[in-house]
């Protein structure tokens, strides 16, 4: 089991330029996913083994891909708490108690922080 990881808020941003690049590419992945699923659910129905089929194959490495940039983060220390919308924490000490510093694809810094059982919704201004 790995030991926690504290970030403060400078380490917090330090990692945000490689998490929007990871966050851009997990997305992508996300609706070709979504897209090869529709496209083979149909299929996979009818036909109970198709080791052949190329859109099968590529489902199989895109969810490979899928699945490295998630570890990539998690070895950070970060915990993904989402695609719909993109959300990390980090976990953080502050006023002698763990919380996390809360950071949402598309905004620049970390701004804000939660109690760990409040979430998204309970996140607060720093």
């Amino acid at each position: 089991m790995q030991e926690t990881k504290y970030f403060t808020v400078e380490e917090a941003n330090a990692c945000i330029p490689d998490l929007n690049i990871d966050i851009t590419e997990l997305l992508e992945l996300k609706d070709q996913l979504e897209e090869l699923h529709a496209e083979l659910t149909p299929f996979l129905e009818v036909i109970p083994h198709n080791g052949g089929n190329k859109n099968a194959l590529l489902l199989m490495r895109t969810g490979n891909k899928l699945r490295e940039i998630v570890r990539r983060i998690e070895r950070l220390g970060c915990h993904i708490k989402g695609l719909d919308p993109a959300l990390i924490d980090f976990p953080h000490i502050r006023d002698g108690k763990e919380v996390y510093l809360c950071w949402r694809y598309g905004e620049k810094e970390i701004g804000y922080w939660h109690e760990i059982d409040d979430g998204f919704t309970g996140r607060k201004p720093l």
